[in-house]
């Protein structure tokens, strides 16, 4: 008996820059309001037409994009590896704003209350106003965060790369960045790529 294949209802083809990923897509897509938006090693974000799959805007980065999309507000925010989170107008592209980290982001923005919450490989988790890009505040673990933060009530959890690949799971207050606690995972293999709801390995 001879499996039907599921019909394909669209594809869409990303440029070629990185010599070593090409156009490679290692993030997830985030869909909001019939827009599908996902990042590219060919340094842009796309946002495309979810039914069609037609571009309908795309926004060069300073380096390739492995940081997931968030949606909320009819904003888009993700990070690139070009140090930089950034703050879209969700149905033009339009740059509403840009803030500078210290290194490389991956990590994936949680949008809460009215905040940005994610981690960069300069060591840091940072909490961004959504509306200005201001920081308003920013707490320093042992190494690179690679893991996307999860909030629930009041409180941000995360994981990250310390003390020689040892991992930690952090609790902080959403409002201030103080730690209320860390778990120790004493793991020797892929410790510091510690997620509350996913793995991420770029």
């Amino acid at each position: 008996m001879t499996k039907e294949k599921t019909p394909l209802k669209w594809k869409f083809k990303t440029s070629f820059e990185d010599k070593i990923f090409g156009g490679s897509i290692v993030d997830s897509a985030a869909v909001s309001d019939g827009m599908v938006y996902f990042g590219s090693y060919d340094n842009h974000l796309y946002a495309l037409d979810a039914k069609t799959g037609k571009e309908k805007w795309k926004f060069e980065t300073g380096a390739a994009v492995s940081s997931s999309p968030a949606v909320s507000d009819g904003v888009v925010y993700f990070g690139s590896r070009d140090n930089y989170l950034y703050a879209l107008d969700a149905k033009t592209g339009e740059e509403k704003w840009k803030f500078e980290a210290g290194d490389s982001i991956s990590s994936s923005p949680t949008v809460s209350d009215g905040v940005a919450y994610f981690g960069s490989e300069d060591s840091h988790l940072y909490a961004v106003d959504t509306k200005t890009g201001e920081e308003k505040w920013k707490f320093e673990t042992g190494d690179i965060i690679y893991s996307s933060p999860a909030v629930l009530n009041g409180v941000v959890y995360y994981g990250a790369v310390d003390h020689l690949l040892d991992g930690y799971l952090y609790a902080l207050d959403a409002k201030t960045g103080e730690e209320k606690w860390k778990f120790y995972t004493d793991q020797e293999d892929d410790a510091g790529e510690i997620t509350p709801t996913q793995r991420n390995r770029f």
